[in-house]
């Protein structure tokens, strides 16, 4: 569809289309602060069930609000 219908489109419904602002982050990041030691060091086979488990977590926004996202994986 073309652009020009959508505008012919929402002008005839009366809706308007709401622009976000960028948000610019106001903390500082320090990434040396925030990584763990590497203990595994690439090595994720393990003799038993259950020894070694590693994760990473994501942020992520969603309009206003936001979350935190993260996969676990343990050795089998």
């Amino acid at each position: 569809m073309n652009h020009k219908k959508v505008l012919r489109l929402m002008q005839m419904l009366g809706i308007q289309s709401q622009i976000r602002r960028k948000r610019r982050s106001s903390s500082s990041y320090a990434p040396a602060q925030c990584v763990a030691e590497n203990r595994l060091k690439r090595d994720f086979s393990a003799e038993k069930p259950n020894q070694k488990w590693v994760t990473d977590i994501t942020q992520y926004h969603v309009g206003e609000r936001g979350g935190y996202l993260s996969a676990i994986k343990g050795s089998v």
